[in-house]
């Protein structure tokens, strides 16, 4: 008999972090949202200060009851009577009232307000010597008083109960919160956890992704370069076997321009073979990741003055015109800024007439630098543009000259590789300028 295993969903332990998250958060805000209520409640606290304005006002009430009868011509009982019936108005009155009437109070306060209305005639007749008169009204005063110092200490105890009651809450709820901020806590920890979890995995399978994507293309790179070795090198090896040839057969009876002329398609074949093993290679080195970048402060007019001269020795004749400022300081590799413009230049030659001039022009805008290569060839179809960078891709008319399409693509590669580009404008029959961008190079940079 077998079982089968029922795997856990992916997404049920982000779930019950989630949901545990939100209840602890709850649940502390609600417990202090409730702390915060029961610390506005202030009806003992305010009693207390209601009941001594009264026992105050009963007490004044007394004396100037006193001191009237003793002569006293300042003082003003009635005043004194209608400030202590205000006190008891606060009293008798909403939460007050209620709060009384909860601790067993309300009844006094009706004794009170009744002993103020039979006290308030009395103090009409009030006049120095009527000694009788006062007694009355203390009389009838002392009860108030008596029941006014009851209520006050019932009221502090009441307070003092009551306070220790809300410190207890206050004291529960400290921990309920505090056990709830370790339950936020906890779920935040497992939250990051595996959110990290997550973002290495996908890490990870990102990077198995490039792997293959890359594994891919080197395959295909070289499947490509296989079939491209049995076709483009076949033409110039045909070529250096003929010329090799005939020179061995008829090497000492030819005249001297005609052995030049073998002579010359050797050293091209040669030339051209040497191009086709070179961007093959720095094709392999790209889609391997093996192009390593060393940028330093490097001056651009030396740079192209240097492959100017290299592309027209190997030329065998003065093509090529340098214009621009006198310096120029970049930001690049030096090897690979080199290898790109000796790219465009050598481009510039084969594609244009050889009674044609080539213009390498240098400018300077905002924080780039440009080198402009034109030629006055025979240009580059507009439908065929957008496609000029791609790997292999060759232009319609352009067929009919030796090459892989592997060189404008390496070029553009390595320009982007150092923050830069290449772009390029052309116009069919008239010619092309191709343009190389570089960022240009600090202040603080020095030449390595």
């Amino acid at each position: 008999m077998t079982f089968a295993l029922r795997r856990r969903p992916a997404h049920l332990l982000p779930v019950v972090a989630v949901v545990a998250f939100a209840a602890f958060l709850g649940f502390s805000l609600f417990r202090l949202f409730q702390v915060e209520q029961d610390m506005r409640v202030n009806v003992s606290e305010n009693m207390l200060w209601v009941i001594t304005q009264a026992q105050v006002a009963s007490h004044r009430l007394d004396e100037e009851v006193h001191r009237r009868v003793l002569g006293d011509e300042q003082v003003r009982p009635a005043l004194r009577h209608d400030i202590l019936a205000s006190r008891l108005v606060l009293l008798d009155e909403g939460p007050q009232r209620r709060y009384l009437a909860d601790i067993g109070f309300a009844d006094p306060v009706d004794d009170a307000f009744e002993a103020l209305v039979a006290i308030e005639p009395l103090l009409e007749d009030l006049q120095p010597g009527h000694y009788s008169a006062a007694d009355a009204i203390h009389q009838r005063l002392k009860p108030v008083m008596m029941s006014l110092n009851r209520i006050a200490n019932a009221v502090m105890i009441e307070g003092w109960e009551h306070t220790g009651e809300r410190l207890d809450r206050h004291r529960r709820s400290l921990v309920q919160v505090i056990a709830s901020v370790v339950g936020i806590l906890l779920s935040g920890l497992l939250l990051a956890f595996l959110l990290i979890k997550a973002i290495r995995q996908r890490l990870a399978a990102q990077q198995l992704e490039r792997s293959l994507v890359q594994e891919r293309q080197i395959s295909d790179f070289y499947r490509s370069f296989a079939a491209m070795v049995s076709h483009q090198f076949r033409t110039p090896l045909a070529v250096i076997d003929s010329s090799l040839q005939r020179l061995i057969r008829r090497g000492e009876r030819m005249p001297p321009n005609e052995r030049q002329t073998r002579y010359e398609r050797v050293r091209d074949a040669v030339a051209q073979m040497t191009r086709l093993v070179d961007n093959s290679l720095t094709t392999a080195r790209l889609d391997g990741g093996q192009v390593t970048v060393a940028p330093a402060r490097h001056d651009l007019r030396e740079i192209a003055e240097q492959v100017c001269r290299l592309q027209q020795e190997a030329a065998g004749r003065d093509r090529i015109d340098l214009e621009g400022p006198s310096r120029l300081a970049v930001c690049c590799d030096r090897s690979l800024a080199e290898q790109i413009m000796a790219n465009l230049i050598a481009n510039a030659l084969k594609y244009s007439p050889e009674d044609t001039r080539v213009s390498v022009h240098l400018t300077r805008h905002a924080d780039r630098a440009g080198c402009h290569i034109q030629d006055r060839g025979i240009g580059i179809a507009d439908q065929d543009l957008p496609h000029l960078f791609e790997r292999y891709f060759r232009a319609r008319n352009a067929t009919s000259t030796q090459g892989i399409g592997l060189g404008l693509h390496i070029a553009r590669h390595l320009a982007r590789l150092q923050n830069g580009d290449i772009t390029v404008t052309s116009r069919m029959n008239v010619g092309t300028t191709m343009t190389l961008t570089l960022p240009l190079a600090d202040k603080e940079a020095t030449t390595p």
